[in-house]
């Protein structure tokens, strides 16, 4: 082999160490970098969820401690409806006391209108006032009515169109019997509806109230006491 052939191989493996070392020189330095910013992300991420959930655990939503109330504490804020008919029971020292409270109790001597099944009662009126009063048994009845009907409660535009249904009522639901003495007033005026049945038994008065505008819910509730 001439010396020119020498050259050339010696050169030509110079080259390829060249080429080699620079390789081994670079490439690692590159993955060493992409490692070391993948790990910095990693970091950055865990410290993030730290600090997120550090947040979470500090937060007292009152919402969620509302949310979170027995359903019963709740429930336990409900109220009776106003218009509800319940009965009140009140003991006075004497009989005499007891009925001295059913004010305006009387009984009917002069009659003026048919209410149908025998009943009678007396009809009057004034300042846009109907006033219908009758007894049954022991108790007196009286309808305190609008003269005109826009201001009556649903289903009645007149006071003997009530008196007469609360009498068909009472023919075959039987209220308690009065000791000595019983009333039930019905205000028919749409505003301002309400109901008072009250009983005398000695030394006690049973009392019910409803304000709503159907009065049958008081009379159904004094009807039902009776039964028990």
């Amino acid at each position: 082999m001439s010396i020119k052939s020498y050259a050339s191989v010696f050169l030509a493996c110079s080259m390829f160490l060249l080429t080699a070392c620079s390789g081994n020189g670079t490439v690692p330095e590159k993955d060493e970098k992409e490692s070391e910013t993948e790990q910095n992300q990693v970091d950055d991420t865990s410290d993030s969820g730290e600090e997120s959930n550090i947040g979470l655990e500090d937060t007292g939503d009152p919402q969620n401690e509302k949310d979170n109330q027995p359903a019963d504490e709740e429930s336990s804020e409900a109220q009776t409806p106003d218009d509800e008919a319940v009965i009140d029971e009140k003991a006075y020292t004497s009989a005499e006391e007891a009925a001295g409270t059913l004010e305006g109790y009387t009984k009917i001597k002069q009659t003026n209108i048919d209410l149908g099944h025998g009943i009678s009662g007396f009809q009057e009126g004034a300042a846009g006032h109907e006033y219908l009063s009758w007894n049954e048994g022991r108790w007196l009845i009286r309808i305190n009515f609008p003269t005109d009907p826009q201001y009556t409660i649903d289903g009645y535009e007149e006071g003997p169109d009530l008196g007469r249904d609360v009498v068909d009522y009472l023919e075959d639901h039987y209220l308690p019997a009065p000791n000595k003495i019983g009333m039930i007033e019905i205000n028919g005026f749409k505003d301002h509806p309400e109901t008072v049945v009250k009983w005398q038994d000695g030394k006690l008065i049973y009392t019910i109230t409803s304000n709503s505008e159907d009065p049958f819910e008081a009379l159904n509730t004094a009807v039902e006491s009776n039964k028990s």
